[in-house]
């Protein structure tokens, strides 16, 4: 008995020495049941078990978004044509002495600039004529003032007497363009702008833009916000949109340019003056008269030569012109065919006896809309010449 359970527990020793690692099952499975076979860690040199690979996961998981804000701006940068800065009509200047900003009207047709002064005072110091003044409608609002006299101005009104003013030196900046210049002081309360910009600033720096106000400098234009579905990774920014100012499509007319009235003919030198709307021609022993049942006008014109030409023209409309301390004065409006280089447009004139004045027709903002940019640096620029 002894015998038979000797032999088993040698043969059981037998393979435990020799590294068998053969296993068995006490009884086997049945034909329909499933086999999971799990792997058998093997031990390598070190004694540590080497796991058999599994086979790579091919799928990749989605990846994590979230929903951000995009904001968009337009910002409108200005304009050079031929080195010089595109103006609008209306521009914010500062006074970088005084550490003000004001509203500033650009007028081609005035040589010197000005300003909305009030309770001006002549005074003495240092044997020097000064002023007193209040500075009107700036960024902080009214500021009393006192500057030394440069010089004093009359200025010619037409059956009135002559304005004086003081003028005084100021160092105004419009985008990139800073300059000292003569500035006169006067009550500008009836104007809408509080500074008016002459030629002396605008000379071989700028040139203007009747279409268009406030573009000297950078600005947002427009902005707004979008919301969108990105990446987590990726966060909420601005993007700009640059829109540089466009002047595409307009002629380019200087101070003083020749302009022809094709149906009669005639050439007359004229002042090119974005500080008028309408523009005006030189008309003497104006009378008016009926034809056809409508108002007609009769006067005589004078051209660039001093001729006197007799005109006849229906009437477009009528213009009260308010005179300071004068009862204001009713014009006639006529209508004519104007060529000024390229440029060629039936324009309304507004009838006056411009006898005092240099040129005997002055062009405004109506004949420039869409047509035209002002370079005060340049003279007769189209073809047309002096009979």
């Amino acid at each position: 008995m002894s015998r038979n359970l000797a032999l088993p527990a040698i043969f059981f020793l037998i393979m435990i020495l020799s590294g068998c690692q053969t296993v068995f099952y006490k009884e086997r499975p049945k034909k329909d049941s499933t086999i999971i076979l799990q792997p058998i860690p093997v031990p390598d040199k070190s004694g540590q078990p080497i796991l058999p690979s599994r086979p790579e996961d091919t799928s990749q998981p989605p990846d994590e978004t979230h929903t951000i804000t995009i904001r968009e701006q337009t910002i409108q940068t200005p304009a050079h044509q031929n080195g010089r800065l595109v103006l609008g009509i209306n521009e914010t200047a500062s006074l970088p002495n005084l550490n003000l900003t004001i509203q500033a009207k650009l007028d081609t047709g005035a040589e010197n600039s000005s300003a909305d002064a009030r309770n001006i005072q002549f005074f003495e110091r240092d044997g020097k004529k000064w002023v007193k003044f209040d500075l009107h409608r700036t960024s902080k609002g009214t500021i009393p003032m006192e500057q030394p006299v440069k010089s004093i101005i009359k200025i010619k009104r037409p059956g009135l007497p002559s304005d004086e003013r003081p003028v005084i030196n100021l160092t105004v900046t419009i985008g990139d363009i800073t300059q000292a210049v003569p500035i006169s002081l006067t009550d500008r309360s009836k104007y809408q702008s509080p500074l008016l910009i002459g030629r002396s600033f605008m000379q071989d720096l700028a040139v203007i833009d009747v279409n268009q106000k406030f573009i000297a400098t950078k600005s947002v234009i427009s902005s707004n916000n979008r919301k969108t579905e990105v990446p987590v990774t990726q966060k909420s920014f601005t993007r700009a949109i640059i829109k540089p100012v466009s002047v595409k499509g307009l002629a380019t007319l200087g101070a003083v340019e020749y302009m022809t009235l094709p149906d009669s003919g005639t050439v007359l030198k004229a002042r090119i003056d974005t500080g008028a709307l309408t523009s005006s021609i030189d008309a003497r022993d104006i009378e008016l008269f009926q034809k056809n049942d409508h108002d007609w006008v009769r006067f005589q014109l004078a051209n660039s030569a001093g001729d006197l030409i007799t005109m006849e023209e229906p009437v477009t409309r009528f213009v009260r012109i308010k005179r300071h301390g004068e009862e204001s004065e009713r014009r006639a409006v006529i209508t004519l065919n104007t060529l000024i280089g390229s440029i060629i447009c039936p324009t309304q004139f507004t009838l006056r006896n411009r006898e005092n004045y240099e040129y005997p027709a002055l062009i405004g903002v109506r004949f420039l809309k869409k047509r035209a940019l002002v370079d005060v640096s340049r003279e007769y620029t189209s073809d047309t010449r002096q009979p």
